[in-house]
């Protein structure tokens, strides 16, 4: 096994925990006589030191924390690294090895869950050997009777595991070690099928969703601890659940509705969920970030966060980026702009356009990606966009002289007559003075501050608008912009039908 072990001990939950149980773990490890020896533990499937201690010279070493150890898998780190894991789930645990071999010399003296843990790793280990034989004799069997015997003995193998597997939970109820196991059993259910016969696929996914966590007892709080429930957790989002926001963001809520009062797992779990969506290059999961930041990080009002591992200031950038974020995710209804043209006499409006399907586009005439950018737009829009039906709406940062006169310049230059429009010098001003010199007549709040209400941060920047002037795409380039704009209607024909 490759070791992964993290000094990055500020990552470990420090506040809210529950009672750590005082234990005593003692070990000879033959090989290790005076050497620094580490203890690890699992937060997910990553470990991260615990403790230290230093061995004898008999090589013995105890680790005896006054604040104790949570239940949980551990790993006993010596020279090298090396390291062999255990069950920390009792008040006491006894074992000896040497560092020359430290499964295969493993003696546990003290301990039924590792007595039973190192049991099933060696049961293990001999079935996973005998089965690597087997498929080597499968791979190159050619007669189909000896393929049909060597199949048979893998399918033996495999029920040996699961009958083993099932002794194991079913003679240690309440223990770690059991509750590993079971969380490693897949689920056996009968398979729906069709009334030809055949399985039905489609209900067997969803049957298989249901019960994906039928053997994990969320409301346990040692499972955090142990690196089966991660893989299990990692799998169920980021493979079982279909990744489209709205689907993502109901499951995800029913999974952390089923957990129990474990602070260690809510913040596992919601922060987990968060973090994958936040940092998510694709297009739309930002709405699954937003929901999560909304509903079980930022407080509502008069009340307190859920995220009581969250710092003050960093929940306040966090719940100030996903408010801004709120009204940006697709799906929602986009912000009307009524912006100037270039002779600040003609205001023009984004939803009052009409073509079904609108390109928001953010840009700054001093931005040099935006320079390259918007001519390459421009050929696409004219050869390709335009016959399509789908307009341009093109928000320039015009705010003084300088930008004013350079983005008339550029417009000129490339010849994009699609919709110019910006926040011009004169009106910007004149704005600062007297905002409603222009609002209502003219346009809202909104528009004049159009780079909050779209939170241009950078440019340039992509809005895809539809039919109902709701956001169904972002940062898309043109090839994107016109392949989704035609799955869109072709959607929309199809639903249109009788």
């Amino acid at each position: 096994m490759r070791i992964r072990i993290s000094l990055l001990l500020a990552a470990l939950p420090l506040t809210g925990l529950v009672a750590q149980e005082q234990r005593r773990l003692e070990f000879r490890i033959t090989g290790t006589e005076k050497d620094t020896v580490y203890l690890a533990n699992y937060y997910g499937n990553k470990l991260y030191y615990a403790d230290t201690a230093v061995a004898d010279a008999k090589g013995e070493v105890v680790f005896a924390r006054p604040q104790g150890y949570k239940a949980g898998v551990y790993a006993v780190v010596v020279k090298g690294p090396k390291y062999f894991e255990l069950i920390v789930n009792e008040p006491q645990v006894r074992m000896r090895t040497a560092a020359a071999d430290l499964m295969g010399a493993m003696v546990v003296e003290k301990s039924q869950e590792n007595t039973l843990f190192f049991g099933y790793i060696r049961f293990l280990n001999e079935r996973k050997s005998q089965g690597d034989s087997l498929r080597t004799l499968l791979n190159d069997a050619t007669d189909p009777l000896r393929r049909s015997v060597l199949k048979g003995r893998l399918e033996e193998l495999d029920e040996e595991v699961r009958a083993y597997q099932s002794d194991l939970v079913a003679k240690a109820p309440g223990s770690l070690v059991a509750a590993i196991v079971r969380m490693s059993m897949p689920v056996d259910l009968e398979k729906p099928r069709l009334p030809d016969g055949r399985v039905d696929s489609i209900a067997a996914y969803y049957q298989y969703r249901a019960h994906y966590w039928d053997h994990v007892d969320l409301k346990d709080p040692r499972i955090i601890h142990t690196p089966v429930f991660q893989n299990k957790f990692d799998e169920y989002i980021g493979a079982v659940v279909p990744q489209i926001p709205d689907t993502i963001i109901k499951l995800a809520d029913d999974l952390i509705g089923r957990l129990g009062p474990s602070e260690d797992l809510f913040r596992f779990v919601v922060h987990g969920i968060t973090y994958k969506y936040e940092t998510s290059d694709i297009m739309g999961m930002d709405a699954v970030f937003v929901h999560m930041a909304l509903t079980y990080y930022c407080p509502k009002a008069g009340g307190n966060s859920k995220a009581f591992w969250m710092s003050e200031e960093k929940l306040k950038k966090l719940c100030e980026r996903a408010q801004k974020q709120a009204p940006l995710v697709i799906g929602a209804k986009s912000t009307e702009l009524i912006l100037p043209d270039t002779t600040e006499q003609v205001w023009k409006s984004l939803h009052k356009l009409p073509n079904d399907y609108v390109l928001l586009v953010f840009w700054d005439p001093h931005c040099g990606h935006c320079k390259k950018e918007l001519p390459a737009l421009y050929t696409s829009y004219r050869d390709t966009l335009r016959p399509m039906g789908i307009e341009v709406f093109s928000v320039a940062k015009a705010t003084d002289k300088k930008l004013f006169d350079d983005w008339k310049a550029f417009i000129r230059e490339h010849k994009m007559d699609w919709v110019n429009v910006g926040l011009t010098h004169t009106v910007y001003e004149e704005a600062k003075k007297d905002p409603y010199k222009y609002i209502p007549k003219l346009t809202t709040i909104q528009s004049l501050n159009y780079a909050d209400s779209y939170d241009v941060y950078a440019t340039p920047k992509f809005f895809l608008i539809g039919p109902d002037r709701k956001i169904v795409g972002k940062q898309l380039n043109p090839t994107q912009v016109a392949d989704l704009v035609k799955r869109l209607r072709e959607r929309d024909k199809a639903g249109a039908k009788p």
